[in-house]
């Protein structure tokens, strides 16, 4: 069989060659030599890593003092700084005291105004909105009367079964071309013959019949071209008389329903529908349309709707038209009580050839597009309450009244009270009194007017013209609890400095109207003016003020003051307009805080900055590799009091490391912090300052700062390669087949170099075979012979950087590889031929 094969393809071979104009040889040869190609892959690794995977552990660590240049190279920076300065020492004291202070403020916080009254008084109309509405027609059946197919005609009959072809000349007076009867009442006659079985068959489905009786069917489908036979049992053979008709005929299907032969001559449909609004007695009237929209299966015809919207007894529109869609015009100038809702009513008229599925039950869908164009005596009612803290709010018997008007409501008109006082009509707004008014009251007023916007809003506001005062307002429930501030001097400070010169200024401003017996007593050992009782009446302001006070940190070791209110409960406010308001607050603020100099004690100062960063989660793993390049880490640390004269050095312990640096010095600690990256160590930082006593102005500040710029490029050693991987493969499979190895390559799975690494892959014990990691994909042909010669079962390979060499890692770099040697095989033999 395989001889066969062999000899079929030459003859295939030779068909082609001489199909070409080749001329082969007269005799065939007696052995064919046929080569083929095997082929074998053996993985070496895997490389996965990201550059970006490093900068993230970095932001990780060092969070937001780090800062990224998303340059090729990407560089690292990093920058911490410690600020002294006379302004700065007691912050945490000035902060706490402003906080005090405003407790103050929060307490005393009472206004009542004008916008009090406008804020309370303002709302909105709620207008409604019509939603659409689908539903289903009652309409499931149309009835078309009695019709008699057969009347006494003679048929010849046998003894035995008869079947009686009904000509189709009877089928011509059904009204339509087809139709399933939901119901029929047919009824069949015969004589003089007695017959039994007696059955309809319509395209071959019968239904049984009554003889000389009626038999009620259901769902009898049938059409002008059907198929209509009689079929009975006879016991005489003979001529009879048969007749047969249908009666009380009910169709849910129809096709050219001929409605001219119905006794109305037509298809009625009647249509109601309510539409609901909203509950209430108000009235409103309505602009627009409402589309209806008639949905019925199958329809075909002449069709015509007329249709009527009521609200109660009031006409609010109608329409008509000539297709299954209408249109109902509104009359926008009648109102109507919106609690009867709308009621759609109307009448369909199907006429002519009709088609219509009912089995399907048609429905009606109504859209309203409509807009309030009116309102009438639409009820609005609003409280206004007692503000907060107040027990009784009275307005004066001469008090005039605020304005309520709207927005989107033109000509309005209102009924009602606020209070016992009646609203007043005017072409500018609703007159709302205020005379003898006394809170909580209400607002109770029916709005009539016409609507010209979606929305209509309503607010109050105050005319020129007018004033309203209050007679009496009651505030109770004020806080009159001291507040008491207390700071301890900070221990640093305390630590460091041995007296401050300071200017504290602070003013509580006050506005207390209508009222007397509001009193605040100041004590405290922080300013030297306005430690007193202070009566509040009017508006006017308190001054706390220490000038150049100077704090002798010997003694004085903590800022205090205590502000104790005085005030009567209820607190009674009388005849205040309320343009003014009803006044009672405070507003306290520190307006100077500033410390003009400071007396150092000739101390040792000492802060643990605490760790950094821990370069051994940094560079492990894919990014091992960085801790044996010649880093290039710039790393400067400066130290320096500025505006003084004052001898002074820091010491900086850097991971156990110590590096001193004198004033106006700066100091270099990239190699030291290069060292800890080599050892994977955690970068930990400590301050040291020593000063002799001296005294710094406002203007001096103690500054040190700390950064780093890490650019991710570096030079591999002079005299060693640097290894990204390592390991051995199995090669040993290629030693028996050395001869038929046609060709070696280093081939990849998958490549992606965009790092700017330029790394190298070594093979072999001494690197026979080395190959470029580029920034394109590449197949590199290796030395089959150097392969064979370290063909063993674990070679070792290297992934490296070489030696000697500038390497540099751009941001979005990505180094994804994973090589294989691919080997061609190439196998050859001889087939025999013939015999």
């Amino acid at each position: 069989m395989r001889k066969f094969y062999m000899v079929f393809t030459i003859v295939v071979i030779a068909l082609i060659l001489f199909s070409c104009g080749l001329k082969l040889p007269s005799k065939s040869p007696e052995k064919v030599k046929v080569q083929y190609t095997k082929y074998l892959e053996f993985p070496l690794t895997t490389l996965d890593f990201k550059v970006k995977d490093l900068v993230d552990s970095f932001a990780n660590e060092l969070g937001r003092d780090l800062t990224l240049e998303k340059t090729d190279p990407v560089t690292l920076k990093y920058a911490t700084e410690i600020t002294y300065s006379p302004g700065t020492l007691l912050q945490d004291v000035q902060k706490q005291l402003q906080s005090k202070l405003g407790e103050l403020g929060n307490r005393f916080s009472y206004k009542i105004d004008t916008n009090y009254f406008i804020q309370s008084l303002s709302g909105q109309i709620e207008l409604p909105s019509i939603s659409s509405i689908e539903q289903q027609v009652n309409l499931s059946e149309v009835e078309i009367g009695d019709l008699e197919l057969i009347s006494n005609l003679s048929v010849p009959v046998t003894n035995g079964v008869n079947t009686f072809d009904v000509p189709s000349a009877v089928l011509s007076q059904l009204i339509f071309s087809e139709a399933n009867l939901k119901s029929v009442n047919v009824r069949f006659d015969i004589s003089p013959v007695v017959v039994s079985n007696s059955a309809l068959i319509i395209d071959g489905f019968a239904y049984p019949l009554q003889a000389n009786g009626t038999k009620n069917l259901a769902n009898v489908l049938i059409k002008k071209t059907s198929s209509v036979k009689i079929r009975f049992e006879s016991t005489s053979s003979g001529i009879a008389t048969i007749s047969l008709s249908f009666k009380n005929q009910v169709v849910d299907y129809f096709k050219d329903l001929d409605t001219s032969k119905l006794s109305s001559q037509k298809i009625s449909i009647s249509i109601a529908q309510n539409i609901p609004i909203t509950t209430g007695t108000w009235k409103m009237a309505l602009g627009g349309t409402v589309d209806v929209k008639l949905t019925i299966s199958g329809f075909s015809g002449n069709i015509s709707q007329s249709y009527n919207a009521k609200s109660g007894s009031v006409n609010i529109g109608s329409g008509s038209s000539n297709s299954t869609t209408a249109r109902i015009n509104l009359n926008d100038t009648e109102l109507f009580t919106v609690g009867d809702g709308i009621s759609i009513t109307g009448t369909v008229e199907l006429t002519g050839l009709v088609s219509a599925d009912l089995r399907t039950n048609p429905k009606i869908e109504i859209k309203p597009n409509v807009q309030v164009k009116k309102i009438e005596n639409y009820p609005i009612t609003v409280t206004l309450p007692l503000p907060n803290n107040l027990t009784e709010l009275k307005f004066t018997s001469d008090s005039g009244y605020m304005l309520l008007t709207f927005t989107g409501l033109s000509e309005v008109r209102a009924l009602g009270t606020f209070g016992a006082n009646e609203l007043q009509d005017t072409s500018a707004g609703i007159k709302i009194p205020f005379k003898n008014i006394s809170l909580p009251s209400t607002i109770d007023a029916l709005i009539s007017g016409n609507v010209n916007s979606n929305t209509v809003f309503y607010t109050v506001n105050l005319p020129e013209d007018q004033t309203i005062k209050i007679q009496t307002a009651k505030i109770s429930g004020i806080n009159i609890s001291p507040i008491a501030f207390s700071q301890q001097v900070p221990t640093e400070v305390l630590d460091f400095i041995s007296e401050a010169t300071a200017t504290i200024k602070a003013k509580i401003n006050y506005n207390v109207t209508g009222t007397s017996g509001i009193s605040l007593n100041i004590s405290s050992n922080i300013f030297e003016e306005g430690n007193d009782t202070h009566t509040l009446s009017g508006a006017g302001s308190i001054e706390l003020r220490a000038v150049n006070k100077l704090f002798d940190f010997a003694s004085f070791t903590s800022f205090n003051m205590t502000i104790q209110p005085t005030v009567p409960d209820p607190v009674v406010v009388e005849n205040v307009n309320i343009r003014d308001g009803v006044n009672l607050w405070v507003e306290p603020s520190i307006e100077v805080f500033e410390i003009s100099k400071v007396k150092l004690k000739g101390q040792t100062y000492t802060q643990n900055i605490g760790r950094l960063i821990n370069f051994g989660d940094i560079f492990k793993d894919a990014f091992a590799f960085i801790k044996d390049l010649i880093l290039d880490i710039n790393a400067p640390i400066y130290f320096d009091i500025t505006n003084s004269t004052i001898p002074a050095t820091l010491t900086l312990n850097i991971s156990g490391t110590s590096v001193e640096i004198g004033k106006g010095e700066e100091r270099n600690i990239g190699d030291t912090i290069t060292s800890l990256i080599k050892q994977g160590a955690p970068l930990e930082l400590g301050i040291t300052i020593k000063t002799a006593p001296g005294e710094l102005s406002k203007d001096s500040e103690i500054n040190v700062r700390f950064q780093f710029s890490f650019p991710i490029s570096a030079k591999t050693p002079d005299s060693q390669d640097v290894i990204l991987n390592s390991g051995t493969i199995d090669l040993s499979a290629l030693e028996p087949l050395k001869d038929i190895i046609e060709n070696v390559s280093v081939k990849y799975k998958t490549y992606n170099n965009t790092t700017g690494l330029k790394a190298q892959l070594k093979l072999g014990p001494n690197g026979e075979v080395n190959v470029t990691l580029t920034d394109t994909v590449t197949s590199v042909t290796v030395d089959k012979a150097k392969i064979i010669s370290i063909a063993k079962s674990n070679t070792p390979y290297q992934i490296l950087l070489p030696k000697d060499k500038n390497i540099a890692l751009n941001y979005t770099g990505k180094l994804s590889v994973a090589p294989y040697i691919a080997v061609d095989l190439k196998v050859a033999t001889e087939v025999k031929l013939g015999n």
